[in-house]
């Protein structure tokens, strides 16, 4: 198998517990390719259990999910790392990585420019409006060009403008190049706008 047809992230047979103990997802598969994208829908907590297993911060109670081949969880903590240095995670808390400001200056502007924050390069997230985290969060999962773009629910309780802008940027980064982009979204329409299928989560009450 070349490169191009090697898949960024799959699952096969997945089974995995939303944290709050009610849903669980159950045979869940499915394969990303290069330049492909898709939007995962059901209730939110079950599709973050389901990347969260993805890219190895909890154990499937069945089945396996990759990331570039890889399964993160089972790899010793450096070939992790090396893994997960080519995905861009956007959690649901919307969580921020610390940079050094000399090594990481001209990647933060750009990163932080491409969502329309290329004025507020020193905001602070704690004390920003809810569409600027959502933006920083966004920036921060690009900041190193990912291969893979993996995002939980980015997009929950903005206004309709913002959401437009945000798709039209995340559109605008997987034309660049043969990237991947996998969300988890209710949103409706979302995969639409994205050109990319929706997969209905096989979710049943624990």
């Amino acid at each position: 198998m070349n490169a191009v047809d090697a898949p960024l992230c799959e699952a096969e047979g997945l089974t995995v517990a939303a944290r709050s103990g009610d849903l669980r997802v159950e045979g869940l598969s499915f394969r990303l390719l290069p330049g492909e994208a898709l939007v995962l829908t059901g209730p939110v907590d079950a599709a973050s259990a389901v990347l969260a297993a993805l890219v190895g911060i909890d154990e499937p109670d069945a089945g396996t999910a990759r990331v570039l081949g890889e399964r993160p969880s089972a790899l010793p903590r450096e070939a992790a790392a090396s893994v997960l240095s080519r995905v861009g995670w956007c959690p649901r808390s919307g969580a921020l990585l610390g940079l050094a400001p000399r090594e990481a200056d001209r990647l933060a502007a750009a990163a932080l420019a491409r969502f329309g924050l290329s004025d507020a390069p020193d905001v602070r997230p704690e004390r920003a409006a809810l569409p600027v985290r959502r933006r920083l969060a966004l920036a921060r999962a690009v900041l190193l060009d990912p291969d893979l773009l993996v995002l939980d629910d980015p997009l929950d309780d903005l206004e309709a403008d913002v959401v437009a802008q945000l798709v039209a940027a995340l559109a605008a980064w997987r034309s660049e190049r043969p990237r991947g982009l996998v969300v988890a979204s209710p949103q409706p329409g979302l995969a639409a706008a994205l050109r990319a299928p929706a997969l209905p989560l096989p979710v049943t009450r624990a």
